[in-house]
């Protein structure tokens, strides 16, 4: 009987979705959208060939050879030369590059003389990616120039390479980057990306479902096409926005593990159960939202505004453990911050389901919010007088 009472209102909603071009493309066409944005902005993976502007006051071979040195790494590209640093700030304001590089004159006289010189780089902080790109490839560059001067010199002195070599770097360090060996920002950002879409969709139907029926007074229709049954209704309810979040989900995981050619390094089977009770927490949320509301309008503003934060609080621009305790705690308000660290352990890193257990466990709790409001809901549900309220 129950689960004949749960199919009775899951092809009622079925109608309900095929009637509502707005529950239709909450649910199918705005997801695809997203998916299909996400995926393009991606893609490429690396930031590259990002410009910057040089100027030269030297112009010497040693100097030209370093500029062809910057020039030469995968995330610098020399686009315009200037012949101040007044032109250059120009073209730094204006946005047409997003570096200036300088290099005073008396550069190459200064290194035969042995007189430590320096080269200088201006970089704006507004793009922190970008900055850290180009930080990175002009001190290699400049690092691998100094090393090739200095190991010039000491050849001159009659000192072998090799002693050579251990008297410019006596210390190595030898980095291995695990999870994301590529450094592939599209590894990192589409996922969580995606996900976060994902969350705003499944907020915003699971409210304007739930919400809809007390707006237009077709709560007692809900009710009784469930034969009475408020778990039959709530389930029946939940399963197209269920099934439609697990489609895209699955679909954003087709994205990132095949057209972007990541690795799933863990389980695939641990990771899909994650993203099951993902969809189902936040969908819990949406019902105790709109529970608490009483009241469509206000529902989806506080369920979208709830759905955004979390892309703050997650530890995706800025990590958890470096914010202010108060912080920290607020982030553990948001399912997507216990998805993140699943999708993180299984995908990149491979590790076993025991690892994540805390996490699995902490967004089985978001599903408790359902109970926790059951009272009420039933109460918002039989009484006329919550219904067509704005």
């Amino acid at each position: 009987m129950f689960v004949r009472s749960v199919l009775s209102v899951f092809k009622r909603e079925l109608r309900e979705v095929a009637k509502s071009r707005l529950y239709l493309a909450v649910l199918v066409l705005l997801p695809l959208v997203m998916l299909s944005l996400f995926t393009v902005m991606f893609y490429r993976g690396t930031i590259d060939e990002l410009p910057i502007t040089v100027v030269d006051n030297d112009r010497t071979p040693m100097s030209r050879q370093l500029c062809s040195m910057i020039d030469a790494t995968p995330g610098v590209e020399i686009a315009f030369s200037a012949q101040s640093i007044g032109d250059a700030e120009r073209q730094l304001l204006s946005s047409e590059a997003l570096a200036v590089l300088y290099i005073k004159r008396g550069f190459e006289s200064d290194i035969y003389a042995g007189i430590p010189t320096k080269v200088e780089c201006y970089l704006p902080g507004t793009n922190i990616s970008a900055s850290g790109v180009i930080e990175r490839d002009i001190q290699q560059a400049v690092l691998t120039f100094s090393s090739g001067v200095a190991l010039n010199r000491m050849a001159a002195m009659g000192i072998g390479h090799s002693q050579a070599m251990v008297n410019i770097m006596p210390i190595k360090i030898l980095t291995n980057t695990i999870g994301n060996p590529y450094i592939n920002y599209g590894y990192y950002l589409a996922p969580v990306f995606m996900f976060m879409g994902v969350v705003i969709f499944i907020v915003v139907s699971t409210v304007y479902a739930f919400g809809r029926e007390l707006r237009y007074a077709t709560a007692r229709e809900w009710l009784s096409t469930a034969n009475d049954s408020l778990a039959a209704a709530v389930v029946g309810k939940m399963l197209p926005t269920t099934i439609a979040m697990v489609i895209n989900l699955q679909l954003a995981m087709l994205v990132i593990f095949v057209v972007m050619g990541m690795e799933c390094a863990g389980s695939y089977l641990e990771l899909s159960l994650g993203s099951l009770i993902f969809i189902i927490a936040y969908q819990s949320v949406a019902i105790a939202i709109v529970t608490l509301t009483s009241n469509l309008r206000l529902g989806l503003s506080i369920g979208g505004g709830y759905a955004v934060m979390a892309f703050t609080f997650s530890g995706v621009t800025f990590p958890v453990m470096a914010m202010y305790d108060v912080a920290q705690w607020f982030s553990k308000l948001f399912p997507l911050t216990y998805f993140s660290n699943i999708f993180v352990d299984k995908a990149m890193l491979g590790v076993g389901i025991s690892y994540d257990i805390g996490d699995y466990l902490a967004m089985t709790v978001f599903v408790l919010l359902v109970p926790l409001v059951w009272r009420r809901l039933s109460r918002v549900v039989g009484d006329s007088k919550y219904w067509c309220r704005d």
